[in-house]
């Protein structure tokens, strides 16, 4: 029996990691609800301490790998596979991966690459060929599909997360004693920019055109929510975290931005308190509690209008004061000077949207720099903060979309 769950554990690890994993893995062990173990591993000695957890309680493991040992989505190194966690309210085991295969049958869902007993639910893989965080907007849609095509099973939202860890096969789940186990695996790696094609309806354009249809609007969506809480960062320390007026709005749209991608409530929470306790003047621990609980709710009604493509979902959203809100009420909401939106990504006015455009009509900028100059030095202070953080030649590479060699050239300048 051993011998045989190590044939399983070597083929679970093959099937999501091989030897092409770069990055670390983070495996956790839980003893009542809090991390007892944790550990961070590359793809060598993995096996190790796989074997080492073998047979233990409550055990997890992350599917996507991370450029530094520390488990966030911001930090993803390799998107490795698509997952959905199933819990089963009213169906079987057995009937809820049979109707899983009958959807990808009738062509509304991909075939899954891996079945999980997961003790007292299943997990489903979708095997891609490994992608960085630059495709994250992709790797999300994609999630966000299944999500909402296997609600009627149980899929848990929360594990839509890229930094999401799920039980480890051979493991026990201590909530009613079962083995956690692999049940089947496919030799099917897919393309996610084929999945998308087909089933979020992108369509390529020709060659010297714009991409066209739903897929433009839709991959605006999940871009458009990371960039404007970046615009949020932003401006709180354009105001030094003064900003007390303006508090509440602030954290709140916030929150629901940052949700979009953040999708372990507690990780979410953490992610907004920390911004929350800059401020000169910051909420109570409470008050952003009930914050989460109320942007939780909207993010559900984000997923099903983009994976739904629900045209009444943002409507009804819209009437009732909802989080789809116009740069020129974002404005005003925000008080947001002309000033401060000169340091913004997307929450700009018409005026500075055409000042942007003019500006980049001309030779030089204000210090003398053409645009390619500008752009230069704008990627050697990227290339700066990022090497301040820790992150590899390589990892720093992948981010900014230029060769290892051209990072190496430009820190050597400095």
């Amino acid at each position: 029996m051993k011998l045989l769950a190590q044939e399983k554990e070597i083929k679970y690890l093959d099937h999501l990691y091989q030897a092409d994993l770069e990055g670390y893995l983070h495996l956790i062990q839980l003893q009542d609800g809090r991390i007892c173990r944790a550990y961070y591993s590359e793809y060598a000695g993995l096996l190790d301490i796989v074997e080492e957890l073998e047979a233990t309680q409550d055990t997890f493991i992350t599917p996507n790998s991370f450029y530094i040992p520390i488990r966030k989505t911001g930090n993803v190194r390799h998107f490795r596979a698509l997952y959905v966690d199933l819990d089963l309210p009213n169906i079987s085991k057995h009937e809820a991966v049979w109707q899983a295969y009958i959807l990808a049958d009738e062509g509304k869902i991909p075939r899954p690459t891996m079945a999980v007993d997961s003790g007292r639910g299943i997990h489903l893989y979708w095997r891609i060929n490994h992608a960085p965080m630059g495709a994250w907007y992709t790797w999300q849609a994609l999630q966000d599909y299944l999500y909402h095509h296997l609600r009627h099973l149980g899929a848990d939202r929360r594990a839509t997360d890229g930094a999401r860890v799920l039980r480890l096969p051979n493991t026990i789940n201590s909530r009613n004693g079962q083995m956690c186990k692999l049940l089947h695996t496919e030799n099917i790696t897919y393309s996610m920019y084929d999945l998308r094609e087909k089933y979020l309806g992108y369509k390529k354009p020709k060659q010297g055109q714009a991409p066209r249809g739903k897929i433009t609007h839709l991959f605006n969506s999940y871009t458009l929510h990371m960039a404007r809480a970046q615009d949020i960062e932003t401006l709180c320390r354009l105001r030094n975290y003064e900003v007390t007026g303006q508090r509440n709005s602030l954290l709140h749209v916030y929150a629901y931005w940052k949700g979009i991608y953040i999708r372990e409530l507690d990780q979410l929470a953490e992610v907004v308190e920390e911004l929350n306790q800059k401020f000169t003047e910051p909420h109570s621990h409470s008050e952003i509690q009930t914050m989460i609980r109320s942007v939780d709710r909207a993010i559900e009604r984000f997923i099903e209008y983009q994976a739904g493509n629900n045209k009444q979902v943002t409507k009804e959203m819209r009437l009732r004061g909802g989080y789809w809100y116009k740069n020129d009420t974002l404005i005003e909401m925000l008080a947001i000077t002309p000033e401060e939106q000169t340091h913004l990504k997307t929450i700009i006015s018409t005026e500075e949207k055409y000042r942007r455009k003019n500006k980049k009509r001309t030779p030089r900028t204000s210090e003398g720099l053409t645009p390619r100059q500008q752009q230069a030095q704008e990627t050697l202070e990227q290339a700066m903060a990022l090497r301040e953080q820790g992150l590899t030649q390589q990892a720093i590479a992948d981010i900014l979309g230029i060769t290892q060699s051209g990072v190496s050239r430009l820190l050597n300048r400095i």
